[in-house]
């Protein structure tokens, strides 16, 4: 008996933490809620950074620790792009806008915008063009700097990234 209430308090003691730990935007960052960044994107004609995760995915905290937590990148990010936070464990019901005007439920916006498997990220173009999308919680911050040097330059309607890195020196920064 003594070894089951043991037990029970381990399990109590770990939800605990896993619920202080919970993923759901990084700290100080100003995410809207998907829908409305993808109106604010279009009224500001700015384009969008799609961040996509769910409230428990430890994938996702350490995402948000370990990189999302620099300012200068939160500074940059916040300067360049509307925001949007993307819950892919919502009400799989809600209807989602895209950029591009459609309204999909979300489980059916989270298939085609690939939103899963998380975390993953995503820019996007005012009008629903995808700029560039990637996923991975050991992601660097230079991966980040870099992903934001080719939207934010301009490059990405003539150019992939691969060949934007190229161009400037560079080759993608991978996780660890």
């Amino acid at each position: 008996m003594q070894l089951l209430k043991s037990i029970v308090f381990v399990g109590v003691v770990l939800g605990l933490f896993a619920g202080a730990a919970a993923a759901r935007v990084p700290t100080g960052w100003p995410f809207l809620e998907y829908n409305e960044a993808v109106r604010v994107a279009k009224q500001k004609n700015k384009p969008l950074f799609v961040y996509y995760g769910f409230e428990t995915c430890q994938y996702c905290v350490y995402l948000n620790n370990n990189t999302l937590s620099y300012t200068a990148l939160r500074t940059r990010y916040t300067e360049h792009y509307v925001l949007a936070y993307f819950d892919i464990r919502g009400k799989p019901g809600d209807i989602m806008t895209l950029p591009n005007g459609e309204k999909l439920p979300r489980g059916q916006a989270i298939r085609k915008l690939k939103g899963s498997p998380v975390p993953a990220w995503a820019f996007v173009s005012p009008d629903g063009r995808e700029i560039l999308m990637r996923r991975g919680s050991n992601t660097s911050i230079d991966s980040f700097m870099q992903y934001d040097q080719y939207v934010s330059s301009g490059s990405w309607p003539q150019t992939t990234f691969e060949e934007f890195l190229l161009q400037n020196g560079m080759r993608e920064t991978k996780a660890e």
